[in-house]
C-alpha cells in the first residue's frame, strides 16, 4: 500500500532506475537545477534525485534563487498537512514573481522529458477498483461510494467493470484525508485555488472538494426539498423541509436553538433560488415522518450501500432484499410504465445485477460465504458480462479450494475481457496454488502487461525471474 506524503514521496519495492534505466543520449537536464515537491507517483524522491544527475542536472532538497525547475508530483496535490499549499510551491512562486526564471513542471511532462515514456503511461493509466486499493489503500466500496456521488468518473466501462483516472482518485483521497484530519474546505479552496494559477487541473479538484464537504456534512436543499447531492435523491417535499431547521450543527441536542432559528427564519417560497444546508444528522431526525414503506427501490439500494460502508452488514443485506423486493413488484413497474407514457419523469430503479453483487459484498464480509457466492451467481444471470462478479466467485471459490469451480468462474471473467488486470492476477495465482507453474507464469506475463506498478507486479516480475532460474538451472542440467 503506498502511503502519502508532501515533500518527501511514497515508498515502493520497485528497482532502482539509476541503475536499470538507460541515460538519454541527449542530456536533457543539463545545465539544470532541480527541486520536487508533492508526492510522485512514478517513483521516490531518491529515484528522482538519480535520475536528475544521470541526465546533466543537479538536483536538490530546497528551494533558492538557484533552483531552475521545480517538479510536482501527481499522487494528489501538492498541499501541506495544514492544507496549504506546499512551502516550495509557494516559494517558487515567489521567486518567479520577482523576476527569476523558474519552470513549474507536472511531473509526467518531466518524465516525457527524459524520455522515460513507460513511467509516464503508468501515471496516465487507468486502474480497476481492486487495483487502486492495492496502490492507494482506498477501499473498494469507497471507491464505488465516490463514484456514485460523481466524486470520481470512470473513464471507462469494459464487461461492467469501471477503470479509473489514477491522478483524479489519488486527489480526491488526499481531499478526503485532509478533511477527516480537520482541515477546513475554505483552507483547501485557498490552497487549490492558489495552485490554478500555476497547474492545470485544480478545477476539477475544486469541483471534487465540494462534493466531499456535501457528501461528508450536508444534505441540499432548494425550493422543492431535501436531496442527496450526487445522487440527487429527494427526502422529504418542499412542505416537510420548510419545517426544518435552518442550522449547521450536527449535535441533535439543541431542540431549542433549532425552535428559535426557525422562528426567525422566514417562509421560502418555490420562487427562492438559494440553495439552504442542513445537516445531514438534523435531516436524519426528520425522516421519521416518512414511513419506509413509501421508500423507492432505488433508496433502499443507497441506504443498503451505506450500512454496508458502516459495516452494519445483517442491515445492508435486509436493505438490499428491499431493493429487490420493489424490483420484482409488479405495482412498480405498472407505475414505471404509466409514468414514462405520461412523459413525466418515472421513478429509479437500479440495476439487480448492481444490487445483488453488492448485497453478495455484505454478506461474505458479514462472514456468510455460502450466501455470498450465491448472490454473485444471481449477478452474472442477471448480466452474464459481470467481470466482477464472475471474478469474485473464482476467489471465494478458490479459498474454499474448489478448484475447478474457481477456474471456470475465473476463465470466463478472462473470456469477457482479456485484459482485465484482476481476473489475470487471480487466475496467476490459483495456478500457482495447484502447482501448474508453467501455466502461472504466462499468466503473470499477462498481469504484468496490464499492471507494472504495486506490490502484485513486484510479485509478478519475482515469479518470473523464478521460472527464467529454474530453466535455465534445467539447461544446465
Amino acid at each position: 500500500m503506498r502511503t502519502m506524503s508532501v515533500e518527501g514521496s511514497s515508498e515502493c519495492s520497485q528497482p532502482s532506475l539509476a541503475s536499470s534505466l538507460p541515460l538519454a543520449s541527449s542530456l536533457p537536464l543539463a545545465g539544470e537545477c532541480v527541486a520536487f515537491t508533492g508526492t510522485l507517483a512514478s517513483m521516490i524522491h531518491r529515484e528522482a534525485a538519480e535520475l536528475v544527475e544521470l541526465n546533466g542536472g543537479r538536483a536538490v532538497q530546497s528551494m533558492s534563487g538557484s533552483v531552475s525547475m521545480l517538479v510536482v508530483g501527481e499522487e494528489g496535490w501538492p498541499l501541506e498537512e495544514d492544507g496549504a499549499a506546499s512551502q516550495k510551491l509557494t516559494h517558487a512562486t515567489q521567486l518567479m514573481a520577482d523576476g527569476a526564471e523558474i519552470r513549474i513542471v507536472a511531473e509526467s511532462d518531466w518524465l516525457h522529458l527524459i524520455n522515460l515514456i513507460e513511467r509516464r503511461e503508468e501515471i496516465h493509466r487507468s486502474y480497476t477498483p481492486a487495483m487502486l486499493q492495492t496502490l492507494l489503500g482506498v477501499p473498494g466500496n469507497v471507491i464505488r461510494r465516490w463514484a456514485r456521488i460523481q466524486l470520481i468518473r470512470p473513464v471507462s466501462i469494459v464487461g461492467r467493470c469501471p477503470y479509473f483516472d489514477y491522478r483524479e482518485v489519488a486527489s480526491a483521497q488526499r481531499l478526503a484525508r485532509l478533511l477527516d484530519e480537520g482541515v477546513t474546505p475554505e483552507c483547501l479552496e485557498k490552497s487549490l485555488s492558489e495552485l490554478s494559477r500555476t497547474l492545470a487541473g485544480t478545477d476539477r479538484s475544486l469541483a471534487q472538494l465540494n462534493l466531499l464537504v456535501q457528501d461528508k456534512n450536508v444534505l441540499m436543499r432548494d425550493a422543492h426539498g431535501v436531496l442527496i447531492p450526487g445522487s440527487g435523491q429527494r427526502l422529504l417535499d418542499f412542505d416537510t423541509a420548510a419545517d426544518l431547521s435552518l442550522h449547521c450543527s450536527d449535535d441533535p441536542a439543541e431542540p431549542a436553538a433549532a425552535d428559535q432559528e426557525r422562528e426567525e427564519t422566514p417562509n421560502l417560497t418555490p420562487e427562492d433560488e438559494q440553495l439552504t444546508t442542513i445537516s445531514f444528522i438534523e435531516a436524519r431526525l426528520q425522516l421519521d415522518d416518512r414511513s419506509m414503506s413509501e421508500w423507492t427501490a432505488d433508496e433502499w439500494f443507497n441506504e443498503g450501500c451505506r450500512l454496508s460502508e458502516e459495516a452494519a452488514f445483517d442491515s445492508a443485506v435486509n436493505a438490499f432484499r428491499n431493493c429487490l423486493s420493489l424490483l420484482a413488484s409488479e405495482h412498480a413497474l405498472l407505475r414505471e410504465s404509466q409514468t414514462s407514457f405520461s412523459g413525466q419523469a418515472g421513478p429509479v430503479f437500479p440495476d439487480p445485477a448492481d444490487v445483488n453483487f453488492h448485497m453478495a459484498d455484505a454478506l461474505y464480509r458479514a462472514g456468510k460465504t455460502e450466501a455470498a457466492i450465491e448472490r454473485y451467481h444471481c449477478a452474472t444471470e442477471f448480466a452474464p458480462d459481470f467481470i466482477e462478479a464472475w471474478t469474485q466467485l473464482g476467489c471465494l471459490q478458490t479459498a474454499r479450494q474448489n478448484w475447478q469451480l474457481a477456474e471456470e468462474a475465473l476463465i470466463t471473467a478472462i473470456s469477457i475481457h482479456e485484459g482485465n488486470p484482476d481476473a489475470l492476477l487471480h487466475y496467476a495465482q490459483l495456478l500457482d496454488q495447484v502447482k501448474r507453474n508453467d501455466d502461472a507464469v504466462v499468466y503473470w506475463e499477462k498481469y504484468l502487461r496490464h499492471d507494472s506498478r504495486g506490490p502484485w507486479a513486484d510479485h509478478a516480475r519475482g515469479r518470473l525471474e523464478e521460472a527464467a532460474q529454474v530453466a535455465s538451472e534445467a539447461i544446465d542440467r
